[in-house]
């Protein structure tokens, strides 16, 4: 079997760049927080002022680096100044730990803890460092994390968390939401 060492593009991938490619101007700095193969940055590319990329996982970023995304090793936004971007976008690890055993590297891609919302959980406790003052953030949440109790976390830290997309693949429901402070 093929190690997985970063997330490929999925649906879920996909309802993000969809989102992003809607929501980005050309005057926008962008980042995109574990970019994995790049492929959403990769989406928005020519279409705002700027986009970097960033992820945890030295391989996401090596890869991401050859299909020409200005990348960023980073924790979350750890890397990043205040005030830096107008837009952020995050395809979390959102699914809950269920016993599975996956590669360390895509299970850190894949799985964002006990409830699967503990890492977005961070983000958010930190996405109003980088945000410039209008800026906002697209994040995607599924079922299988709770969508509610992302929104409801949202509202707690001082953010309108409103959804405006969302699918449905096999068993889980996906959205993004447009996260903005009040």
């Amino acid at each position: 079997m093929m190690e997985k060492k970063f997330y490929k593009p999925a649906e879920d991938s996909a309802l993000l760049a969809n989102c992003a490619m809607e929501s980005v101007g050309e005057m926008d700095c962008v980042l995109d927080i574990g970019t994995g193969s790049g492929y959403v940055a990769s989406k928005i590319e020519g279409k705002c002022l700027r986009v970097i990329g960033s992820d945890i996982n030295p391989h996401a970023c090596t890869h991401a680096k050859k299909n020409n995304i200005d990348i960023v090793r980073s924790n979350l936004m750890d890397a990043f100044d205040k005030n830096s971007f107008d837009i952020v976008l995050f395809n979390p690890p959102y699914l809950p730990e269920d016993g599975h055993v996956f590669e360390e590297w895509f299970e850190m891609a894949t799985v964002g803890g006990e409830t699967g919302r503990e890492i977005i959980e961070n983000f958010l406790d930190d996405l109003k460092r980088v945000l410039t003052p209008s800026g906002c953030a697209l994040l995607l949440a599924s079922t299988k994390t709770g969508i509610f109790e992302v929104e409801m976390y949202a509202k707690e830290k001082g953010f309108d968390a409103n959804t405006i997309a969302e699918d449905t693949y096999h068993d889980e429901k996906l959205v993004v939401f447009k996260i903005k402070p009040y």
